[in-house]
């Protein structure tokens, strides 16, 4: 399973491992949602580091579940969502980020990952050698 996200122009894709749960190995589309923020929050304190500026964020995503989530709309009921939910929103919470849902057809994280489902995958670091900008 494959995580995706975007910061500006640069795609990044990154392969997702399977969440170690009491009952075994486990795999959603909601714990793959839920990674690609993680990817995306540790890659924007990252830049934040590397480049010594502060910036503030909009995160869009299409996925109701972690978007309202991480908004604190929603409680996070699901035992195997807890520790990522808590991941993040420490990542989060040490970066000035806001949340907005979009519509899956506006969500360019969705093509980037049907592209690259067709081309093969490529992960993270093929993608960033590759870029422009």
């Amino acid at each position: 399973m494959r995580a995706a996200y975007v910061i500006g122009g640069d795609e990044y894709v990154r392969e997702v491992p399977d969440l170690d749960t009491a009952q075994g190995p486990m795999r959603s589309n909601n714990i793959a949602e839920y990674h690609g923020l993680i990817f995306l929050l540790r890659r924007l304190r990252e830049i934040e580091s590397e480049t010594g500026r502060r910036g503030a964020y909009v995160i869009h995503g299409d996925s109701q579940l972690v978007i309202r989530q991480m908004k604190g709309r929603y409680r996070v009921k699901a035992d195997h969502l807890r520790a990522l939910h808590s991941q993040a929103d420490s990542l989060a919470a040490q970066l000035d980020v806001t949340f907005e849902e979009i519509p899956r057809s506006r969500n360019k994280v969705g093509f980037l990952l049907e592209r690259e489902g067709a081309r093969g995958f490529r992960d993270e670091r093929k993608s960033e050698a590759t870029r422009e900008n």
